[in-house]
């Protein structure tokens, strides 16, 4: 048997974590084919399956789960020695890796990020834009920006102001519907809940207006809301600046979330991360007023 490598571990714990070879290419960034011939490879090596495959995906197999005790402290040890080894670069050049919202990247901060590469122009940025929760124990990501009460208690971060949503449509829907008393005839677009009332209508400003058309993302519920499918709750950040919409019936915002820019406590003195994180947060500190929902700032 031939000595595994750390590429074939990771296969294998990816493998299992996203049970399906696409998933596991996805959270490796790299190709199904790769993944494919590097699992056949592992299983070559080893003389036995780590994996049954069938209709729910990839199952550990006993040969597997005898495994992954061994890999996952393998694995434990090795992005602690990253981490530290990473933690300890001064240099103002590299790759800072940013995981975000696709809405919070395109919205708000990319456009700042040109003048960070100009100020910083060897450290390389890599853009992350999923919905998805990085692992930042796992270096899935340098910095995260996240919106939570309060982080996990093993990262380190700056504190970002509040973020709060309102309810948007266009005018023609808004003034050809209504959204108040016992039968409204307004709609939400959903989330993707496959009911017409779901938990979060009840807590929003129109509890009695059903959910008719579902978009699970936010940024083609924007779309969906100026084509009159419906209304949606925005971030204020988006719902002001957006032409063809407005808040229904004036509302203000009516929830707001806690925003962070988070780390691992051991990058937290590696100066290109340190910079990062500074620079976001200020970025996002300037639009303060428009992010909490004040219409005067849009």
């Amino acid at each position: 048997m031939r000595d595994l490598d750390w590429g074939q571990l990771r296969i294998f714990l990816a493998v299992h974590r996203g049970r399906s070879v696409r998933a596991a290419a996805d959270l490796l960034r790299i190709s199904h084919s790769t993944v494919s011939r590097r699992l056949a490879e592992l299983e070559g090596d080893l003389g036995a399956r780590l994996f049954d495959r069938g209709p729910d995906g990839f199952v550990l197999t006993d040969v597997g789960r005898a495994a992954l005790p061994s890999a996952e402290r393998a694995e434990t040890e090795i992005l602690r020695l990253q981490r530290e080894v990473f933690g300890q670069d001064t240099r103002l050049s590299g790759t800072v890796r940013v995981t975000m919202s696709p809405i919070f990247a395109q919205r708000l901060i990319i456009p700042h990020l040109a003048e960070f590469a100009a100020l910083y122009p060897d450290i390389r940025l890599e853009i992350v834009s999923t919905y998805a929760l990085s692992d930042l124990s796992r270096r899935d990501a340098d910095i995260a920006i996240r919106f939570q009460e309060k982080p996990d208690p093993y990262l380190f971060g700056r504190r970002l102001p509040r973020f709060a949503d309102a309810v948007y449509a266009t005018p023609q829907y808004i003034a050809a519907h209504r959204f108040d008393g016992e039968a409204p005839t307004a709609s939400w677009i959903g989330w993707g809940d496959g009911e017409d009332m779901p938990k979060w209508v009840g807590n929003t400003p129109f509890p009695k207006c059903s959910v008719w058309h579902d978009c699970p993302d936010p940024l083609a519920q924007v779309e969906a809301a100026k084509a009159g499918l419906g209304m949606a709750i925005l971030p204020c950040f988006v719902g002001d600046h957006e032409p063809g919409l407005e808040r229904v019936l004036g509302k203000p915002p009516y929830q707001d979330r806690q925003g962070w820019v988070l780390t691992h406590p051991k990058l937290k003195e590696t100066e290109r991360v340190r910079l990062c994180v500074r620079f976001i947060s200020e970025a996002v500190e300037q639009h303060s007023r428009l992010v909490a929902g004040d219409l005067s700032a849009a």
